[in-house]
């Protein structure tokens, strides 16, 4: 996947967290929305101050649209990520799977566990099952972290970013 299509696809999924459709937020952009439909299907070339205007728009820096965009769709599935796992010696660690939280997997301890990022976790969910914030930390705090107890000692790792 090419990095302008990564980026339109990034560009839908935080439209998409904001609850916003893509005229409203072409119009906010101060794009037309057909050049924001071709930016969003990966279309177009676009240029450094688009880029610019769009990070604006959401209120996150250019680096940071730049990450989020990397780090879409890196094409793992979960029967990938349990094949490396038993490849890497890891056959025993927990993976969630319902939702898969696939996107929010940032590494593995020396252990064995798989550690997610609790944001990363929100929007998963908020991108995949089109959850707003609030019932996203709710499912992960009831369904998710209630259940951690229960998944024995190679259960997963959330990680909380520290508050400054």
């Amino acid at each position: 996947m090419t990095l302008q299509e990564k980026l339109g696809k990034a560009i839908v999924q935080l439209r998409k967290q904001r609850g916003l459709a893509q005229e409203k937020f072409a119009n906010d952009a101060e794009i037309d929305r057909r050049y924001m439909s071709d930016i969003e299907n990966g279309k177009r070339n676009i240029s450094i101050d688009v880029i610019e205007r769009l990070a604006n728009s959401f209120g996150i820096s250019v680096s940071e649209l730049f990450s989020i965009a990397e780090n879409i769709d890196s094409n793992r599935t979960l029967d990938q990520l349990k094949e490396w796992l038993c490849d890497m010696g890891y056959e025993d660690t927990v993976v969630m799977e319902n939702p898969d939280y696939l996107s929010a997997i940032v590494g593995v301890s020396d252990d064995g566990r798989l550690i997610y990022d609790y944001e990363k976790m929100v929007e998963h969910l908020m991108s995949t099952d089109g959850m707003d914030y609030e019932e996203a930390s709710e499912f992960i705090d009831f369904n998710t972290i209630g259940a951690l107890p229960y998944m024995g000692e190679k259960r997963p790792v959330i990680m909380n970013k520290i508050e400054e």
